[in-house]
């Protein structure tokens, strides 16, 4: 654990810049960190993430401008994400390495959308438009990632498992980004006005090709929470009422991977209950 909370701060210090370079169309590999304030390129011993930063007492060496806290609780997160992904998915479900390292990266796309959001309004199309073809050939690669049931019994010329895989996330990047869409349109007929960019569509659109439906549509319901606990205190301290939402979408989204199992369980039981109703019904 110790060694991926390491290796969790060392991408943290990578998701940074790629928070601060991507919305500005700047690449993420060159040049080298450098302080926002004076442009002086950062030495590697003053860029150890979260040491580093103490180290310099929150301060650039060179030109004394504060650097944002937000630089060491980023690294902090991704530290914090890695090792309970770890534990979730190969110490307690004994998923394979890979399964682990989709959800890492997934995580770490949800971080930079985060920020960016907070910080623009914006969730940056560099992550959705690579993440939602990326998340259809992932689960092509990885079956396992869905765990599809076998609806295409009959192709026997070709692999079932991966076809399968590869249409459960297609459903679940059209359920994700759909019920998003579908929001925006219901609240733009209400209040005559955007209430929800199509940039949080991609964003549930990429979420629901990794996670599948059923997990997107719990996310759809849990997030609005998360949104409720922030949304009162701005709307009532700052009298704001343009609050992103792709940051409640990434939590919720967080917390619903985590503890996914409990989800799908929840899931599957409405769907049986559904489903005898709906044949109680047509008898």
């Amino acid at each position: 654990m110790f060694i991926f909370f390491i290796l969790g701060l060392i991408v943290g210090s990578f998701l940074n810049v790629c928070i601060y370079r991507i919305p500005r169309k700047k690449s993420v590999v060159s040049p080298g960190s450098f302080c926002p304030g004076c442009s002086t390129p950062i030495r590697w011993y003053n860029n150890i993430p979260v040491l580093s930063y103490i180290l310099l007492r929150g301060r650039c060496q060179t030109c004394k401008s504060r650097i944002s806290i937000r630089y060491p609780l980023i690294e902090l997160l991704t530290g914090y994400v890695f090792v309970h992904l770890y534990y979730v998915f190969i110490q307690s479900r004994h998923e394979s390495f890979s399964i682990f390292l989709i959800y890492s990266v997934l995580c770490c796309a949800l971080i930079i959308s985060t920020f960016v959001d907070l910080e623009l309004l914006i969730i940056p199309n560099e992550i959705t438009f690579i993440g939602i073809p990326l998340a259809l050939v992932l689960s092509l690669v990885f079956p396992g990632l869905h765990n599809a049931p076998h609806t295409l019994r009959n192709f026997s010329l070709i692999n079932v498992n991966r076809l399968d895989a590869f249409v459960a996330s297609l459903f679940g990047v059209l359920a994700g980004g759909g019920m998003i869409f579908l929001c925006s349109i219901l609240g733009k007929l209400a209040f005559r006005k955007d209430v929800m960019g199509f940039g949080d569509v991609k964003l549930m659109g990429m979420v629901g090709g990794i996670v599948g439906w059923k997990l997107s549509v719990v996310i759809f319901f849990v997030a609005p929470f998360f949104g409720l606990l922030m949304a009162v205190p701005v709307l009532v301290l700052k009298k704001k009422h343009l609050i992103p939402y792709g940051p409640f979408l990434s939590l919720a989204t967080l917390v619903c991977i985590l503890k996914q199992d409990y989800f799908i369980e929840f899931m599957n039981m409405y769907a049986q209950i559904f489903t005898i109703l709906f044949t109680g019904f047509h008898s």
